[in-house]
Order: C-alpha cells, then structure tokens, then sequence
C-alpha cells in the first residue's frame, strides 16, 4: 500500500484551504454586491449619507422619481444628512479670470460652499475659478475625467450651458455626480442635480436670463441653505433633481 509522503499532505491541506477561501470570499462578495444593490434602484446611486431626510424633505419615491424633478423641502429638513466618509468636493465658479468670481453673485455662491466644506469636516474642497469661457466646456470635461472629486459643484449662470453639455458624457456606470448652485439646467441628466430658490432658477439654453434670474434674490442665507439641501440630496441619492429651498424663509 503507497505512503504518503508529509509534504503531498500539506501541499494537499494547503490546497484545500485555498479553494475554502475563495468559496467564502465568494459568498461574502455576492452579499456585499446584493446589499449595495438593495439599496439603490436602476438609474439612481446608492446613498452616500450619514443620516436622512427628514420627512418635510418631501423627497419623492425613490423608485419612481426622474430627472427635472422639483423638490420643494421646508427648511432645515436636511440639516441631518452629511457624508458617510470622506467626500471629495471640487467648486468650478465662474471667474472674471483664474483667481476672481464673475460677479458678486458668484461669490457668494462660493462663500457658501466655502462655508459647508468649514463647518463639514469631511468635505475635501477644491476651488476654480473658469475665467475664459471660450475653455468652460474642457475644462468642466477635464474635471470630469480626472475622477480626483465625487461630487462637482457649478456656480455661475455662464456655466449652466457648458455643465449640460458635459454632464450626459458622464451619466453612465460610476456616474460623476454634478450639483448645479443657482442656476438650473433645462433637460438635466441623471447625474447633473439643481439647487436654487425663485429669482435664481436661471435655466440657460438661450433663454433670457432676466426672464428667471433677479441679482437681488442671491444672499448669503439663500447661497448656504441651497448647496445644503442639495448637497444632502445628492448624498441620498436623489441626483438629477431640482432642490428648490422656499425664498420667503431665507
């Protein structure tokens, strides 16, 4: 009768071993792949936050919602949700050059998501400002590609129009999610998300900007309350929605 010799047996026990590790990281990657599933739908991500909405959000059902979408949450309903890690957050503003915001209004647009990033400490901020806007399209484009941010905030009616354009470039698996501050987008896509108030819902696509855009309307109040109730919805998991705060409370 063959003997064995002890090194077959654990070149034998060593295999066995390595097969039983597979089947269990297996099994473990299709419950973790089944649990992220289960908390996403088709078309939307799965959420990102610390925290929820709480009910006067009026977020919609999350099944069933589309993008263009208006959501009109009372105030302070979103004050619970910040990010579950840390969240990579890059500012393209519209710049009079590389250094400057266009118009006052921008730069209270900026204060205030400079103002989160400090009060939020897992908001990593980046700020730039796109002073030619003959380049605004490659350079929102080329922030887009580089994947450095997870989420990309616009501010700048000049930016409305170029964001559009690059934002359903970047809609499909492992989507790169924009948030719009001040402005709208006239046919958002699922990954390009508004946030404003009346008097700022700017729309672009050759629309005249004085038919929804009064300069007065944007104040520091406003600025801060709208990159915050659309933040927390992108970190929900609302994207391609259009947050609009109610003005006669801020």
């Amino acid at each position: 009768m063959p003997v064995q010799s002890p090194g077959r047996v654990r070149r034998r026990t060593v295999v066995s071993v390595l097969v039983l590790a597979v089947v269990v990281v297996a099994i473990a990657g299709v419950w973790i792949a089944g649990k992220s599933l289960a908390s996403a739908t088709p078309g939307h991500p799965a959420s990102a936050a610390e925290g929820s909405l709480a009910s006067g959000f009026h977020a919609p059902d999350r099944a069933t919602y589309y993008s263009s979408q208006v959501v009109e949450p009372d105030p302070e309903t979103w004050t619970d949700v910040r990010p579950s890690g840390e969240y990579r957050v890059m500012l393209l503003a519209q710049g009079r050059d590389a250094h400057t915001a266009h118009d006052p209004q921008v730069a209270t647009l900026v204060d205030a998501v400079k103002r989160w990033a400090r009060d939020e400490d897992r908001v990593s901020l980046t700020v730039r400002y796109l002073g030619d806007p003959h380049t605004s399209i490659d350079a929102i484009d080329h922030a887009a590609r580089s994947k450095t941010a997870d989420l990309i905030v616009v501010a700048g009616n000049g930016l409305v129009d170029p964001v559009a354009v690059v934002s359903a470039n970047y809609a499909g698996e492992n989507p790169q999610q924009f948030l719009v501050l001040g402005a709208e987008v006239a046919e958002p896509t699922t990954n390009i998300t508004a946030t404003d108030w009346v008097g700022s819902a700017y729309l672009g696509e050759g629309v005249p900007e004085a038919d929804y855009y009064d300069p007065a309307s944007v104040t520091a109040p406003r600025a801060y309350a709208a990159l915050r109730a659309g933040a927390a919805a992108v970190l929900s998991g609302y994207t391609g929605v259009i947050v609009r705060i109610p003005v006669d409370r801020y």
